[in-house]
């Protein structure tokens, strides 16, 4: 099974570990400068739209970034749906999307923000975090759900997961726990791999959602 999918996947999988390698020679060259420039422009922007009731809702959803809610939800899926593919599915995607971003930020070891509205993590900041595994565990959530469901259906959550998880990634910015490059750098791994992941289900395992 295992090399039937790499033999499938084996250019979402190319695509993956190519992104990765273009993203820490950048971070780790004189073209960083540049990156920085533009988040700081960023930052600037962000701190002239401070209000407290926006700095209460982002808080509020930047919480399902968060690793709980995730691992709530999968209990939830273990304990209530009788079909463990469900659960095998979400928990492995996103585990894996874990260990991505885990290896990424130690490759790159880009600092964090220095001022943040909330307390700002102890991990390295590229990519950001929140925004890579949020992109993959709705979307796979969302998609394990709906996969089997008429193509308004599906396009109709897929474009509510999608603006949940893009406010989850706005959220990062605004309260200044990642800089802006942090959360573009989620979603350009982030994307790639969600796709692998689909495809691997689609071809290997849509039927077992049945």
């Amino acid at each position: 099974m295992i090399k039937k999918i790499i033999k499938e996947n084996k250019w979402y999988l190319l695509c993956i570990v190519l992104i990765i390698t273009i993203l820490i020679i950048l971070m780790r060259s004189s073209f960083s400068n540049t990156i920085m420039a533009i988040d700081n422009k960023v930052i600037k922007l962000m701190n002239n739209s401070v209000y407290d009731l926006l700095t209460s809702i982002f808080k509020i959803i930047t919480f399902f970034g968060d690793f709980y809610i995730p691992i709530i939800i999968i209990v939830c899926i273990l304990i209530f749906l009788k079909n463990r593919w469900y659960f095998y599915l979400l928990t492995s995607g996103y585990a894996i999307s874990g260990i991505i971003t885990y290896l990424s930020k130690l490759l790159i070891g880009r600092a964090r923000p220095i001022s943040a509205l909330i307390d700002i993590p102890k991990s390295f900041s590229f990519p950001s975090g929140h925004t890579l595994t949020s992109l993959v565990f709705y979307i796979l959530l969302c998609y394990l759900l709906v996969c089997n469901k008429d193509k308004k259906t599906k396009t109709i959550f897929m474009l509510i997961t999608s603006l949940f998880v893009l406010l989850i990634a706005i959220s990062r910015i605004y309260l200044g726990v990642h800089y802006f490059s942090d959360v573009i750098g989620g979603f350009i791994i982030g994307i790639p791999y969600i796709l692998f992941v689909i495809n691997v289900v689609k071809k290997n395992f849509k039927e077992k959602l049945l």
